[in-house]
C-alpha cells in the first residue's frame, strides 16, 4: 500500500432511513434534469424538423407550380398558419410525455443504480433482478465507490437482487475480496455476495450467486 493520501468516496450508513431519503431526493433531482433535456432535445428538433419540411415545400411550390409571387405569398401565408398550429399540437403531446416521465416514482433498483452507485456501474440482470454490477472505467474522472458497511449495504438492497435472502454475513474477507453468505428464510445458506477490491478498498464489482 502506498503512502500517498488517496481521496475515496466513502459510504457509510447511519441510519436506513436517511440513506433511503438521500437517494431518492438525488435520483428525483436526477429525473428532473433527465425529464428537462429531453423535452427540450425534443422542442429543438420538432421546430428543425418542421421547418425543414416547411421549407423545402416552399421551394418545390415555386419551382414545380411556377406561380405568381402575389399568389405564392398567401399560400405561404395559410401554410404559416397551419404549421404553427401542428407545431403547437406536437409540443403539447411532448410536454404530456416529460409530465408523466418526471410523475414516475423511481424503484430501489434506481435508487441503487443511479443513486447510490451514482450511475458509474454497468449491471447485469437475470430476469428483472440485478445479478451483478461492475464499475466503468471508461471515464477518467470517475473513481469506484469504497461502501464501508457492505453487510447493511446488501440488507437495504436485498429485494433488487437476484437471490432472495433474509439475512447476511461475513464469510471471508481479503485485501481485495469480501465474501459475504446469503441466508434464506429457512437459516441456510443460498447464496454469497462477492465484492471484487482495488488495492484502496475500493468496490470494482460486486456479484451475486
Amino acid at each position: 500500500m502506498s503512502n500517498q493520501t488517496v481521496e475515496n468516496k466513502v459510504l457509510e450508513f447511519p441510519e436506513s432511513k436517511s440513506v433511503r431519503k438521500r437517494l431518492m431526493d438525488r435520483n428525483q433531482d436526477q429525473k428532473a434534469v433527465l425529464g428537462l433535456s429531453i423535452v427540450s432535445v425534443l422542442v429543438v428538433s420538432v421546430f428543425l424538423n418542421e421547418w425543414l419540411v416547411k421549407s423545402q415545400a416552399g421551394v418545390d411550390a415555386i419551382v414545380g407550380a411556377n406561380r405568381g409571387i402575389a399568389s405564392f405569398e398567401e399560400m405561404g401565408s395559410v401554410e404559416s398558419i397551419q404549421w404553427e398550429h401542428e407545431l403547437a399540437q406536437k409540443l403539447s403531446q411532448e410536454k404530456s410525455t416529460a409530465k408523466s416521465l418526471l410523475a414516475a416514482k423511481p424503484t430501489l433498483k434506481d435508487e441503487l443504480v443511479f443513486g447510490f452507485l451514482e450511475g458509474k456501474y454497468r449491471t447485469h440482470l437475470s430476469g428483472n433482478k440485478i445479478q451483478s454490477f461492475e464499475f466503468l472505467d471508461q471515464r477518467n474522472s470517475d473513481q469506484p465507490l469504497v461502501i464501508k458497511q457492505k453487510e447493511e449495504f446488501l440488507k437495504i438492497f436485498k429485494s433488487v437482487f437476484s437471490v432472495s435472502y433474509a439475512k447476511v454475513e461475513l464469510d471471508k474477507k481479503e485485501a481485495t475480496l469480501e465474501v459475504y453468505k446469503l441466508i434464506g428464510p429457512s437459516s441456510q445458506a443460498i447464496g454469497q455476495a462477492h465484492f471484487v477490491l482495488d488495492e484502496q478498498g475500493r468496490v470494482l464489482s460486486l456479484k451475486i450467486q
